[in-house]
């Protein structure tokens, strides 16, 4: 039983919340199909406070070892070589032209690691160094090493900007070139199939890229129609939670969560009401079921 009985402009202030946050995820799920773009990645990165770390191993191939690791990758292509085979139903030739496609990217992929050689070299060293600093905290704490350490920084993300972008260039390169090998009447009965990415793990940025934008449209929806606005809400709110957890306050360097946390106490809110039975959906589903309820007298 209610305990607070509620205006008309009650109800119209909570059906324009329930509909304005509702739009705000909606579109935001929409925009991220529309321009699909990696975004979640550099959201964990500028991860702040003490669940930072946490966030930061969410990160894919963050270093892009996966990437520089050839014969992890090699093995990668031919996997996917063969999976190209499958899904398009190549025959003989086809087959054997996707196989010397992988040769072709496998010996390029080699002249590009032996020319970058002392490049990668330096970059697998300075990852060494990194991690073992890490381990020292106290190291860290001393100012006049903070900077030497930013610098170091620096010179690791110059060297990886000069090598893992070519690398990413030959992933792409050798998708379209075995997808090419397809007929025009193969792709039409059985469509692309992407290369995907290697060093992937369950639950990392790659995985949140690929959920988000739906979870969003999803929760969106719920809200602006007012159907299974307390499940709907409660999720929306999480997720909110997540992102101000994300930048927790009071950290050092954290960025402000007030729009966030504001948007996330109202969808907590929108939850303890049950708002979708103002003006939404969620109205006839609860008539249907407290009609459809047995008496006290007829369960007797």
């Amino acid at each position: 039983m209610s305990r607070v009985q509620l205006g008309t402009w009650g109800i119209v202030t909570l059906v324009a919340l329930r509909v304005g946050i509702g739009l705000h995820f909606f579109y935001e799920g929409a925009d991220k199909l529309q321009n699909p773009k990696p975004f979640s990645a550099g959201f964990l990165s500028n991860a702040k406070g003490p669940f930072a770390d946490q966030y930061k191993k969410m990160i894919w191939d963050p270093d892009g070892a996966a990437r520089l690791d050839y014969e992890g990758t090699v093995d990668y292509w031919n996997e996917y070589a063969q999976q190209i085979s499958r899904h398009y139903k190549f025959d003989d030739k086809q087959s054997k032209q996707a196989e010397q496609i992988v040769a072709d990217f496998d010996g390029r992929l080699k002249n590009f690691m032996g020319r970058w050689k002392p490049e990668i070299d330096e970059y697998w060293a300075q990852l060494e160094r990194r991690d073992k600093n890490l381990q020292d905290p106290a190291r860290l704490a001393l100012p006049s090493l903070q900077m030497h350490e930013m610098k170091i920084t620096g010179e690791r993300m110059k060297l990886k900007g000069q090598v893992v972008p070519g690398i990413d260039a030959m992933w792409k390169d050798l998708d379209r070139a075995l997808n090419n090998v397809a007929t025009s009447q193969q792709w039409k009965q059985h469509g692309e199939l992407p290369i995907g990415k290697v060093g992937r793990r369950f639950g990392d940025s790659e995985m949140v890229d690929g959920i988000i934008p739906y979870f969003n449209l999803i929760v969106g929806a719920c809200l602006v129609l007012g159907l299974f606005v307390r499940p709907a809400a409660v999720l929306g709110g999480l997720f909110l939670l997540t992102v101000c957890a994300s930048q927790f306050p009071g950290t050092p360097g954290a960025a402000p969560i007030y729009y966030q946390g504001v948007e996330m106490l109202a969808m907590f809110a929108l939850a303890a009401i049950g708002a979708g039975n103002l003006a939404g959906l969620d109205f006839f589903i609860t008539s249907w079921l407290t009609s459809n309820k047995p008496s006290a007298v007829t369960a007797k």
